[in-house]
């Protein structure tokens, strides 16, 4: 395996700043027409926009070189656009899709027809554009700062979660914390939660941002400052189609595919996220670290390499000589007078809960039963506040634990069809090989 060291920012002592800017990213639907949703099948045209798309960006600085923290409402956004987005900031730059299902294409799997993209290459420069200038803005607002960390594990935020495929484990928790000025004014409120924003369905053909826009809307009308979201390990796959849930005012039972649905879910989760921080430990800061390294993925999905032949991607994701492809994982460390108070793990797709918390199944039917198990991703961390950002700088797909990985009859648990994460994983190295840069980089 080829490990390359992108990025290695020591750290450097100093007042904690912090600054937040915004983009809206919502397509116009005559410009950038057709507009293919992403996520679910073919030819799923956008009719309308029911909320706007952000790319919404916190910038961080303790010490020389800041560090920027871009959250965009898409289905995903490659490696290749990341870079793009990179060079027009100069700052640390993390970007990271929330995989709303309910966005435009812009990974080219969901156009007109099988083997045709979806890929409009005027919105994803748009995306790119804007996310650039969201985060440039947050650089031009930094300003002295001061952090309250909190965290939530109430039961209700399991209920969100639906998951169909053994092992049953969730990645629920949620993360946040408030940045506010000296005067205490709130800047932005972060959070970091593990859920499908595919609350609408395949059948929805209105833009939206699910129900990330609705707790983004509540949680800065709760907190104040500007609500950035980050997902965080959606694989296997965490979803909150097929939970049954009962709105707690009414009594009313909340359907799939409905804006009703994805608001409840997006409201009690922004009121958790807000109790939390109201409640939440001040911590101080006194150095950022952020280290990167960029890892050499086998691309063993046929799938994958027939979608690359046939010109979906546009040009992006192109496979090296020996048919592998590229991807960064990354590390944040906030620290204050050496002491970690909060890390943040970057993951390229969209990771398995196990691999984050650890619960890997070992089963006699997979296909690599005796494979060992990948470390936890947030075991190997430090600091008391762990956080995993999912679909950060690049979307790989679901990154499976190998001794579940399962395309081969007898099936896993004794199902009787193919598990579906395969058919949406780059392959069964992945999880492997980002375990071992992460273990590197967290030292």
């Amino acid at each position: 395996m080829v490990v390359l060291l992108l990025i290695l920012a020591w750290p450097a002592r100093g007042e904690l700043r912090a600054g937040v800017g915004q983009r809206v990213i919502t397509p116009d639907l005559v410009l950038h027409k057709p507009v293919y949703l992403a996520g679910f099948g073919q030819n799923r045209q956008a009719s309308g926009v029911h909320d706007d798309l952000y790319a919404r960006c916190l910038a961080l600085q303790a010490g020389t070189k800041p560090l920027v923290l871009c959250a965009v409402d898409s289905i995903g956004l490659f490696w290749d656009d990341v870079v793009k987005i990179r060079r027009k900031v100069s700052a640390d730059v993390v970007v990271s899709a929330s995989h709303d299902h309910q966005a435009p294409d812009t990974m080219g799997l969901w156009g007109p027809a099988q083997g045709q993209s979806g890929i409009h290459e005027t919105y994803n420069q748009l995306v790119v554009d804007r996310t650039a200038e969201a985060a440039n803005e947050a650089l031009a607002k930094l300003e002295p700062a001061r952090l309250r960390l909190a965290s939530a594990k109430a039961p209700e935020l399991d209920t969100f979660i639906d998951d169909d495929r053994p092992p049953l484990v969730h990645d629920a928790e949620l993360i946040a914390f408030m940045a506010e000025n000296k005067s205490g004014k709130p800047i932005a409120v972060l959070v970091n939660w593990a859920n499908h924003p595919e609350t609408l369905g395949s059948k929805n053909t209105r833009i939206t941002a699910d129900y990330v826009g609705f707790l983004r809307a509540r949680l800065e009308k709760l907190a104040g400052g500007v609500a950035v979201f980050f997902n965080g390990a959606v694989g296997g796959m965490q979803s909150p189609l097929g939970t049954k849930l009962i709105h707690a005012d009414t009594g009313a039972r909340l359907e799939d595919g409905t804006f009703e649905k994805a608001e409840y879910i997006g409201q009690r989760v922004a009121g958790l996220a807000a109790a939390a921080i109201r409640g939440g430990r001040k911590v101080k800061v006194n150095s950022i670290v952020y280290r990167e390294k960029l890892i050499s993925i086998p691309v063993q999905n046929p799938g994958f390499q027939k979608a690359s032949d046939a010109g979906l991607f546009k040009g992006r994701k192109q496979p090296g000589a020996d048919g592998s492809g590229s991807s960064p994982v990354g590390l944040a460390r906030l620290s204050h007078k050496g002491r970690p108070v909060l890390e943040i793990a970057m993951i390229p797709g969209e990771m398995y809960p196990e691999l984050s918390l650890g619960g890997i199944l070992r089963d006699p039917g997979a296909d690599f039963p005796d494979a060992p198990f990948e470390p936890p991703i947030k075991g190997m961390m430090k600091a008391p506040y762990k956080m995993l950002f999912g679909l950060a700088n690049d979307e790989i797909g679901y990154i499976i634990p190998k001794v579940e990985w399962d395309e081969k009859p007898p099936y896993l648990k004794g199902a009787q069809k193919r598990w579906y994460g395969e058919v949406n994983s780059v392959g069964p190295e992945a999880a492997g090989r980002i375990a071992a840069a992460f273990a590197e980089l967290v030292k």
